[in-house]
């Protein structure tokens, strides 16, 4: 426990934004720091859009967006959660793929085998020469991505191109690899084949299909408090302007309240700490070249805008009409996430094309997600160099701060390199004799 007194004499720091990459910067540097945690919403951001459900006499907490994970890619996501203590369960999400009629294209099932898990078809997957073509596509797809991700020129090839050159077969990008990828960035084809060559096949080489995925037992609910220890929380603070003032920033609410401090770590989106900065034109430059999309969420207990047999499905099920953009992707939350076993069947389904029943659905949330493109990757690496220079107090931390895919590890990669920076031991890296 430290003394009030060596709280007081330590310097002030404010984190703006309590995403998983707010959220950690916070824990990390609570012990060298005075942290203040500025949030807009009325509840920590993890969990600001979060909803109750109620079925079969058990009520239970469900996340938007699903927040989900795997060993391989993840390392710095799952060393925090062990650290804090987050208990951490297997998540099936294994998925059946139907086209604009309702016809299933492809339909496979996970089975472990050792400690990984093995992908293979099922229902009448078993017998379509279609299912299979797109099997034997994919097995050819990463056994080539694993050798290629050894070349040194996939940084100058967007996943795109990447695509067109190496063969990749038509049915399994079409139909499986551009609709799981969408949805996993949250982003629309284009913006998937817009990507970095190298980080995309770094996330689909990271041995994903063969270990499989895991998500928090209690959701966000249970990891949000472990992370605000020790750090004073200020929700519904939307902060208008973070300006010096000064040997310090000064952070200004919308409400008009305006607090100085030593150090700030901006954890927003980059459009959103882009409208905040005053006096920073060259940071806010470089922010408005990250690109970014709008996506929306729908959880719901419609089980109408699934293919014919719901019950018999895997629990993702991917909507892949002939000439959209995007899929529409459903996951039978009952069916993937354990906690909510044991109750009636509700989904979550990301980029609803068809109409679902109003009086079905607990929530629809809008929000958006950065991507990443040859020319953003260039911005952010002018961002990170910025904040090497001697004497910075202005931090930015975020998913598209990380040479990474923007997920949950991309965010928290972001935090633990700020932390380092101001001083912080990251107590998962530090050796015995470091952390005495």
């Amino acid at each position: 426990m430290v003394a009030a007194a060596d709280h007081r004499n330590k310097p002030s720091l404010a984190v703006i934004g309590t995403g998983i990459a707010g959220l950690s910067a916070a824990y990390l540097l609570k012990d060298e720091y005075r942290v203040t945690v500025f949030e807009s919403q009325a509840r920590a951001g993890m969990g600001a859009h979060s909803v109750d459900y109620v079925s079969n006499g058990i009520t239970r907490r469900i996340d938007i967006p699903l927040r989900i994970f795997c060993h391989g890619y993840y390392d710095n996501l799952l060393a925090l959660y062990d650290h804090i203590g987050v208990e951490i369960l297997t998540s099936d999400h294994a998925g059946v793929f139907s086209d604009e009629t309702g016809r299933i294209i492809l339909h496979y099932g996970n089975s472990n085998w050792g400690k990984g898990r093995f992908p293979h078809p099922r229902g009448r997957s078993w017998l379509s020469p279609a299912a299979w073509t797109i099997g034997l596509q994919s097995r050819w797809f990463f056994a080539r991505a694993k050798r290629d991700m050894g070349r040194t020129d996939l940084s100058e090839s967007s996943f795109g191109e990447y695509l067109d050159e190496s063969g990749a077969g038509q049915s399994f990008v079409d139909n499986v690899l551009l609709p799981m990828m969408s949805v996993t960035c949250t982003c629309d084809y284009q913006a998937v084949r817009d990507y970095p060559a190298d980080l995309m096949l770094e996330y689909l080489t990271c041995g994903i299909h063969e270990i499989g995925i895991m998500s928090a037992a209690n959701g966000v609910d249970d990891i949000v408090p472990r992370m605000l220890t020790d750090v004073e929380l200020r929700t519904n603070s939307a902060v208008a302007v973070i300006e010096p003032a000064g040997t310090q920033l000064r952070v200004t609410t919308k409400a008009g309240e305006d607090q100085c401090f030593d150090q700030v770590v901006v954890a927003a989106q980059a459009q959103q700490a882009a409208a905040m900065l005053s006096g920073f034109e060259d940071r806010q430059a470089l922010l408005n070249r990250i690109p970014f999309e709008k996506s929306t969420m729908s959880v719901h207990t419609d089980q109408d805008i699934l293919p014919a047999s719901a019950a018999s499905l895997s629990p993702v099920s991917y909507h892949v009409p002939q000439g959209s953009n995007r899929a529409e992707v459903s996951v039978n939350l009952t069916k993937a996430i354990p906690r909510l076993s044991g109750q009636q069947p509700v989904f979550q389904t990301w980029n609803p094309m068809r109409r679902i029943a109003p009086n079905r659905e607990l929530a629809r949330v809008d929000f958006t997600r950065p991507t990443v493109t040859r020319d953003s990757r260039l911005a952010v690496l002018a961002l990170r160099e910025q904040q090497n220079h001697a004497g910075n107090q202005l931090w930015l931390c975020g998913s598209y701060m990380a040479e990474k895919i923007p997920l949950l590890e991309a965010a928290v990669d972001s935090s633990v390199a700020v932390a380092k920076q101001l001083g912080a031991v990251i107590p998962w890296n530090a050796s015995p004799a470091a952390a005495d």
